[in-house]
């Protein structure tokens, strides 16, 4: 479903302006807290400088239940009590939409729902807090990118000796490169789809990110019908899918080192495709969304 201005949505419910639920108080969708890597034993004075990460989110609304009577008092409280369901092992997108931006999700789980009330005059208000903590604290377009980069064979170029006239030089035509665009303000990282080839062999694909300088180099075979996956959020998040897979089979050991996530750094991004083999067809396909840090 499409939200409207300050409406947020988590596992099937929908509360904020113009809901049931309205809320009272929200905070930690913007904003950031850095754990550090910093060393406090330097050779000298001070500390070592080390790199700062942008630590698990915490979420946090107070919602208003309002006045009605009884009975749907108490199915309201049902409600919310069937979508803040403690949860294991799995986080949900919550769902939020700020004036003249698109709709932007967070993935996280409640740690804490608590039932408060006030009662006035015989009327029950209810005033429930309800905590969320994203252990992925990025946030992401709810509007999915995709683009295909095919194997890069440049045309090649030359010079033309005429008898008459000096030579003159012509171009190689143009090269196919992929264009990836995020429109976020932090890195993305892509789900990577390689699509076997139809004629031909291929035994290992190369993806290079021109603008930022990645890598991701996998060395296995990939036959007709067959699709490698790079799933790099999983990378960098350390989620239970598998990070590299060959139709479904565990191919983390053909990822050639070094071995880091790549990456689509906020604004246009230049892809390179290319393959150890004979065929040209070989796609690769990569899924991403806009993201933000803060």
């Amino acid at each position: 479903m499409t939200l409207a201005d300050y409406q947020y949505s988590y596992n099937n419910l929908t509360f904020g302006d113009g809901t049931t639920y309205y809320v009272d108080h929200a905070e930690g969708f913007e904003g950031y807290e850095i754990r550090q890597s910093d060393s406090d034993q330097p050779r000298n004075d001070g500390a070592i400088r080390g790199l700062d990460y942008v630590g698990a989110r915490v979420v946090a609304f107070t919602l208003a239940l309002g006045e009605t009577t009884d009975l749907d008092y108490e199915d309201r409280w049902a409600e919310l009590r069937a979508a803040f369901l403690p949860s294991r092992s799995v986080d949900l997108p919550l769902t939020f939409k700020r004036p003249g931006q698109d709709e932007r999700f967070v993935n996280c789980r409640p740690v804490q729902f608590t039932r408060v009330e006030e009662y006035r005059s015989f009327d029950q208000v209810g005033h429930p807090p309800v905590v969320f903590r994203a252990v992925d604290p990025r946030l992401y377009s709810t509007t999915a990118q995709t683009t295909n980069a095919t194997v890069f064979s440049p045309t090649s170029g030359g010079m033309d000796w005429s008898v008459t006239n000096w030579p003159i030089e012509y171009t190689g035509g143009v090269q196919n490169f992929a264009i990836a665009q995020n429109n976020g303000t932090a890195d993305a990282y892509p789900l990577i789809r390689f699509y076997g080839p139809t004629v031909g062999t291929c035994t290992a694909v190369t993806l290079t990110n021109l603008t930022n300088g990645d890598v991701l180099t996998v060395t296995t075979t990939i036959t007709t019908g067959q699709i490698l996956t790079a799933d790099m959020t999983a990378a960098v998040t350390g989620s239970n899918s598998l990070i590299l897979s060959l139709d479904g089979s565990n191919r983390y050991g053909s990822w050639v080192a070094p071995r880091s996530a790549f990456r689509l750094s906020p604004g246009s991004n230049s892809l390179k495709f290319t393959i150890t083999g004979t065929s040209t067809d070989v796609i690769a396909n990569l899924l991403w969304r806009d993201t933000w840090l803060s």
